[in-house]
């Protein structure tokens, strides 16, 4: 493994220089270079010098908000303890901040080793949560000489798995640097064990992405839609648009309008000008135009007040081999939904969902006239709440404890 190590190191010091240069012009040019250089660990510390801190590493927004729940339970174990963030995306970044009250949130300067260490020395880091399966071989490894790390939400999907067995040898050596594993379920938990090795450090603790439910009355609605009965598509990738477009069969249903919330707004231009092709009238929400038929979100932070105000809703990256995304974000505000066929990616919470009739699975157009022409009462939003609170429960305590044992060992 070190002369693995030696050789990934080697590569990324001749490419770095490039690729940082590069990446900032490209970047620029699309206006999202802000914060870029901390990338590359030019982190201002400011004033900001903490007795003691837990830094948490998360890839985006929705690792963001799901450890919501255990940052406030280890402020409220620990009154001295500062929450160090750092994420992949600017956007995750901006959460950490808003949401979570990071003491300090950055990007992860990527597997820059001298960064990682000053991080920790200068922030005072007691331990290093990752958020999911993040395996950067340099973080954990140089944080893992230096304080204990922890893998929280661990999970390894199908494809991944082969992967994992296909070089074993290597990610062996990666995994034996946690001090825990805390993998999502069962099954995640034996396949952490099958390429590390059984140990009594890879437990299951539950799956922290439902933990926090939003109140309706916290949420902010768009106003001109709050009175028009409309199909919301959320977080749908390419070539879903167009599936769910054939369902209506140029005709909206019974809809006044149907709306698309891509999972990546930069495509929606492409996703009006196809919806147009399909004979529907269209407009990005940047527009303002909410005559047409078919609006296209193209702006940040609409998705929950569309989640309360829809119809019925559709969740993305299920018609394609995506995964799916993250139901719980509607069935938070006693909504329904419906999604694909492809939901691995989230299998506990649509398990739970399933079993309380609160998802609908989509595998043809007849599946998907019968969804769109229901009516939908279910009166068993109480019960479901009650299962995920208490496994909510479990899983935070499992977490916070074990990291609360590091942190009072080192006081």
């Amino acid at each position: 493994m070190r002369v693995l190590l030696f050789i990934y190191n080697f590569i990324l010091i001749i490419l770095t220089p490039v690729l940082s240069i590069a990446g900032y012009f490209i970047l620029r040019k699309k206006n999202k270079h802000q914060h870029y250089w901390e990338r590359f660990g030019f982190i201002r510390i400011d004033d900001f010098k903490p007795v003691k801190s837990v830094w948490f590493h998360c890839a985006s927004v929705g690792e963001v908000k799901s450890i919501k729940k255990i940052a406030d339970t280890l402020r409220q174990d620990n009154k001295d303890i500062s929450i160090v963030i750092s994420t992949m995306t600017a956007t995750g970044r901006q959460v950490a901040i808003d949401y979570i009250k990071a003491d300090k949130a950055f990007l992860l300067p990527i597997e820059n080793s001298r960064a990682v260490s000053m991080i920790i020395s200068y922030m005072s880091v007691s331990v290093l949560v990752i958020v999911d399966t993040e395996l950067w071989p340099n973080l954990i490894f140089t944080a893992s000489n230096q304080v204990p790390v922890f893998l929280i939400n661990g999970r390894i999907s199908d494809k991944t798995y082969k992967t994992y067995k296909r070089f074993k040898f290597i990610f062996k050596s990666v995994l034996k640097r946690f001090s825990a594993i805390m993998t999502k379920s069962e099954l995640d938990e034996e396949r952490f064990a099958h390429i590390s090795g059984k140990s009594s450090k890879i437990i299951t603790a539950g799956n922290i992405k439902f933990q926090e439910r939003k109140l309706k009355d916290s949420v902010k609605t768009i106003k001109e839609l709050e009175n028009v009965k409309f199909f919301l598509a959320a977080s749908t990738h390419k070539g879903e648009e167009e599936i769910i477009l054939s369902w209506f069969d140029g005709k909206m249903e019974g809809f006044d309008k149907l709306i698309f919330v891509p999972r990546h707004i930069e495509r929606s231009a492409e996703i009006k000008e196809m919806v147009e092709k399909h004979g529907y009238s269209a407009c990005l929400y940047s527009e303002h135009d909410f005559s047409k038929q078919v609006i296209i979100i193209d702006v940040f932070g609409l998705l929950e007040g569309l989640y309360i105000s829809a119809d019925k809703i559709f969740i993305g990256g299920s018609l394609k081999k995506i995964g799916g995304h993250n139901i719980y974000e509607a069935l938070q505000f006693e909504k329904t939904v419906s999604v694909g066929k492809y939901m691995f990616s989230f299998k506990e919470i649509f398990d739970e969902a399933k079993e309380f009739g609160l998802v609908t699975v989509i595998n043809n157009k007849e599946e998907a006239l019968q969804f769109l022409l229901r009516l939908e009462e279910n009166n068993n939003f109480i019960d479901f709440f009650n299962r995920i609170d208490k496994i909510n429960q479990d899983t935070v305590f499992t977490i916070t404890d074990t990291i609360n044992a590091v942190i009072k060992q080192g006081s």
